[in-house]
């Protein structure tokens, strides 16, 4: 068994941005701490060959513009409008990558 779990491809968490027009927080800085908390998967901003295990809505604001209808996560998705939200988003995420080692 791969350090991936049973399948050998490395799970992909999306990062889908909001424009940016009025951000409270780093958004960029939420990718980099996906990236350091949860290293047995690749965290990518763009689509990949394979789908995506789960997609992370990252809006800058409460108003939370970001256009995601088209991404879904086969483990699901989150979307997050503060810096506060990251802890529910990092174990949503936790929690879907352990269920998938599990299976």
């Amino acid at each position: 068994m791969s350090r991936f779990g049973t399948n050998s491809m490395p799970k992909r968490i999306r990062v889908k941005y909001c424009g940016g027009c009025n951000p409270r927080y780093d958004r960029t800085a939420v990718a980099a701490k996906l990236r350091a908390a949860f290293p047995e998967a690749v965290v990518a901003e763009t689509a990949g060959d394979e789908p995506d295990h789960f997609v992370a809505v990252v809006c800058g604001c409460l108003v939370a513009c970001a256009r995601h209808g088209e991404l879904n996560g086969r483990a699901g998705k989150a979307i997050m409008t503060s810096e506060k939200e990251y802890e529910p988003l990092a174990a949503a995420v936790r929690a879907s990558l352990e269920r998938e080692r599990e299976q």
